[in-house]
């Protein structure tokens, strides 16, 4: 697990400034504190900041071919590189190292870009192939590792975070208003754009090419679907998906460093917890991180989890001190606004467990994969109804006007145009209207209605032409939604230096589960839950009608404590709403109402001041909207108003592993 940033100059007889190359590395030291190293060749330059994993003493980057040809900078773990280390020696590669690095060298010397579809991992890589003249980067095929990109001065930079591409002198900051208007809505900015005008990701199972001049990038995965495939029936599936569980976590205990899991008490890492156990000889380290708010603790859960499999546990409590003060600190780790309120505390507990371990195992990914989110992956439920109640006019008025003013009370509408205009008000964060109320006049003429967003998603179920509604909300979900999460877990780990790896998000058991029928996914408690579902919402239905995740619930039954298997999903909440009482309150104000943010023009202040008024905002959902406001100042002074803004200075120092 690493950081990467290069440098490559579209003109041939331009050459690297290794101190520019030496300061963008450098601004990655905390996702790589254990050593360093730098290659420049011409117009071409790796920078590489390590945290040593596996291979501790010969896996150093960045990695150059014994004939001097081809040299990788790489951030991420190829888990299956062991089997492929065994693959191309038949081919005839030689290895001097133990490492998954020197694997990825010799894959791309015997597959050229096509390596990427051997690789089972996490990855973002960038080799430089001087035979060719090519530049190759790749992105994971889920988004688990980031990677950034941006074009100055006719030179292409690109880097594992935001800062690195900000250290440019030619780059100017300016923020992105649609960006703007995507992060408030979806708490995130779906696509390849940030909050950065002109720095872009690169989309998840996605390369791109640079050779003669031109930029070229190319999908290599996506989720295969194969539409009304025959249903294999609940057990079939069930053995299949505890077999593919266990391999998948398997994989991920390999490491040379000491190993853990995140242990919130929900279904998802209680799973990875037991799976752990199961293959461990010594007690698993877990840790939880709560509040002294019992509302709003899972720990009880843990706990349960911890003793039936004998962790060695730990449980970090935090409160509103700790949770004010680390706010800015994370935005610039993060370089943009956090976009859950959980990201601090999950930093947190990454900054405790730091001390006894350095890879941690997590559980993000289930509830995208499985249809975890019951009141979303049900809702096509009431999209169905309002298309009947629509056509059919024998419905008694009181039953239909009952249905429909739950429909409205959700969606802001009785009926819709179609399923993307039902997604997207179902998915929204801050809507619409809200953005009319609390941004600038300025702001809403510059986001064109969130047309750009709105394409993002269009695309996406266009892609997914074909599959039934319910399919369709699941691969936009994972296409979108599980790269932000993925983002979160990335950013709150490797700000201190601790690699986090996602067993959910395997592409072999995605491929596998996608494809599963969806009502082994969402299950009906019985018929007669259906019928007396009927007029009710897909709020008020799930859990309570329906099962979400039916078939991972069945599948480790009896791995886990009763309790665990059949408790509601509470989604890791913060007590948000708690604080805006106390000292919580002070913070916003302090920052909302401030004189800057007034002149800055994104935001209505006269409405925002009238929201917060009153010393206690009882709602948690306006709570999470003045947080997200909050935020968005936050970032805008860390990285708009500051020339150097959420960059530390790199020390100047001789260049490492340098080849000119």
């Amino acid at each position: 697990m690493c950081g990467i940033a290069g440098i490559f100059h579209f003109e041939s007889r331009r050459k690297v400034d290794p101190v520019l190359l030496r300061r963008m590395t450098d601004l990655l030291t905390h996702r790589g504190p254990d050593d360093s190293g730098y290659f420049i060749e011409g117009r071409t330059g790796l920078g590489h900041r390590r945290l040593s994993i596996i291979d501790l003493k010969t896996g150093g980057q960045p990695m150059t071919t014994p004939d001097g040809t081809v040299t990788i900078a790489f951030n991420g773990e190829i888990y299956n590189f062991r089997e492929l280390r065994k693959k191309l020696k038949a081919s005839g590669h030689s290895f001097q190292t133990n490492s998954d690095t020197e694997v990825i060298l010799a894959s791309y010397r015997q597959w050229g870009t096509k390596c990427l579809e051997q690789f089972n991992g996490m990855f973002a890589i960038a080799i430089w192939d001087s035979s060719r003249n090519r530049l190759m980067l790749a992105r994971d095929r889920l988004g688990i590792k980031p990677l950034y990109t941006a074009v100055v001065d006719n030179t292409l930079l690109f880097a594992s975070e935001v800062k690195s591409i900000l250290a440019h002198p030619k780059f100017k900051r300016q923020a992105d208003p649609e960006s703007i208007s995507s992060y408030l809505g979806y708490r995130c900015v779906p696509g390849d754009r940030t909050l950065f005008k002109d720095i872009e990701k690169l989309s998840p199972g996605h390369l791109m090419v640079c050779e003669n001049g031109y930029i070229s990038r190319e999908q290599y995965w996506d989720i295969p679907f194969k539409p009304g495939g025959r249903d294999q029936g609940e057990e079939h599936y069930i053995k299949k998906i505890s077999a593919l569980m266990k391999k998948s976590v398997k994989r991920r205990m390999i490491s040379d460093v000491p190993i853990g899991a995140y242990l919130s008490g929900g279904l998802d890492s209680s799973i990875i917890v037991s799976l752990m156990a199961q293959m461990s000889n010594e007690p698993i380290k877990t840790y939880t991180v709560g509040f002294p708010e019992e509302d709003f603790n899972e720990r009880g859960f843990a706990r349960a989890v911890a003793d039936m499999y004998g962790t060695d546990h730990k449980e970090i409590i935090i409160d509103d001190r700790d949770y004010t003060d680390m706010i800015p600190e994370l935005i610039r780790y993060k370089d943009a606004p956090l976009a859950v309120a959980n990201e601090v505390p999950l930093h947190i507990m990454s900054r405790e467990l730091k001390k006894d371990i350095t890879v941690v195992l997590s559980g993000e990914g289930a509830d995208e994969l499985f249809a975890g989110y019951g009141r979303i992956f049900r809702s096509p439920f009431d999209f169905e109804r309002s298309r009947f109640l629509e056509n059919d006019k024998t419905i008694l008025p009181e039953y239909r006007e009952q249905l429909l003013s739950k429909i409205r009370q959700i969606y802001g509408a009785g009926s819709f145009l179609d399923e993307l205009d039902h997604f997207t008000r179902k998915y929204h964060w801050m809507s619409m209207l809200d953005k009319e109320r609390l941004l600038s006049r300025e702001l809403l003429d510059n986001i064109d209605n969130d047309s750009r967003v709105m394409k993002v998603f269009a695309d996406q179920f266009k892609t997914a032409e074909g599959l039934s509604h319910y399919e369709k909300l699941l691969y936009v979900f994972q296409k979108i939604h599980l790269e932000n999460l993925l983002m979160r877990v990335d950013m709150t780990t490797m700000a201190t230096s601790v690699e986090a790896r996602v067993p959910f998000v395997d592409h072999e058991l995605i491929e596998y589960v996608f494809n599963i029928p969806f009502h082994h996914k969402i299950r009906w408690k019985s018929d007669v839950h259906r019928v007396m579902a009927a007029y009710m919402s897909s709020d008020e239905i799930s859990e309570v009608f329906d099962t979400p995740k039916y078939i991972l619930k069945k599948a480790f039954t009896g791995s886990l404590p009763e309790e665990v298997i059949t408790r509601k999903k509470m989604g890791f909440p913060v007590p948000l709403n708690k604080w805006l009482g106390g000292r919580y309150m002070n913070f916003i104000k302090e920052i909302l109402l401030d004189r800057r943010t007034y002149s800055r023009g994104i935001f209505n202040v006269p409405a925002i001041e009238k929201i917060i008024g009153s010393e206690k905002v009882e709602d948690h959902n306006t709570a999470l909207k003045l947080w997200m406001l909050m935020n968005l100042e936050i970032w805008f002074r860390e990285y708009i108003d500051k020339p150097e803004g959420g960059v530390v200075p790199a020390v100047e120092t001789r260049l490492e592993h340098e080849a000119v």
